[in-house]
């Protein structure tokens, strides 16, 4: 009920246009053609579209809170994930920052987007430490060892890492360190967008 009034009250449009009732329009969205392909490492990375314009807005208007645009971004995100099998891990963000959102959106965006796809989520990863925002890039380069794999769970043989934001790869690296370290293979990673600063870095290294 309260759902029903709020949406009655606070109508849903999109943050770019204002037209609809989605939070992100598919006429403002990244389209099929803007999906970007490169590499972490070893890893094939893809990415919805670049982190600016329309689509920037709303990731950010997530990152604050607005739970609207999960509704408008998973299916970016399921679009990335076409041909690949493996179940969704999510990489969770700091405990400070869920609970300033009220959610975890990397969470909420994997099971979204399997319920798009029809792909499994192994929630397996926890994550310790301060949040990368407003880090500079070498010290975002240097973090290690903020993830483990929670204990008691099942893993699966192998899997997909999905995230909302690629900066310098760092954190998908480690997070596929600590996956391989309990046995886990990486398959690829999927995201929503990869900064600008990715751009042009060549193949192979560590980017987005």
């Amino acid at each position: 009920m309260l759902t029903i009034l709020r949406a009655w009250i606070f109508p849903v449009s999109c943050i770019a246009c204002g037209r609809g009732f989605l939070a992100l329009c598919a006429r403002c969205g990244p389209r099929a053609e803007e999906g970007r392909r490169f590499w972490i490492a070893d890893l094939e990375a893809r990415a919805a579209g670049s982190y600016r314009g329309a689509l920037r807005e709303a990731i950010v208007a997530m990152k604050r809170g607005e739970r609207d645009q999960l509704s408008a971004l998973a299916p970016l995100l399921a679009r990335e994930l076409q041909g690949l099998k493996s179940p969704l891990v999510p990489m969770p963000t700091s405990a400070r920052r869920r609970r300033a959102r009220g959610f975890d959106q990397a969470v909420e965006l994997a099971h979204r987007a399997a319920a798009l796809t029809g792909l499994g989520v192994a929630d397996v990863l926890t994550k310790r430490g301060r949040s990368q925002h407003g880090l500079r890039r070498s010290a975002r380069l240097a973090a290690r060892g903020r993830f483990r794999v929670r204990g008691g769970v099942t893993l699966p043989s192998c899997v997909t890492l999905v995230d909302d934001v690629c900066t310098t790869g760092a954190t998908v690296a480690d997070a596929a360190q600590a996956l391989r370290a309990a046995g886990v293979a990486v398959q690829a990673v999927v995201v929503l967008a990869r900064t600008e600063e990715t751009n042009g870095i060549g193949t192979g290294l560590i980017q987005a």
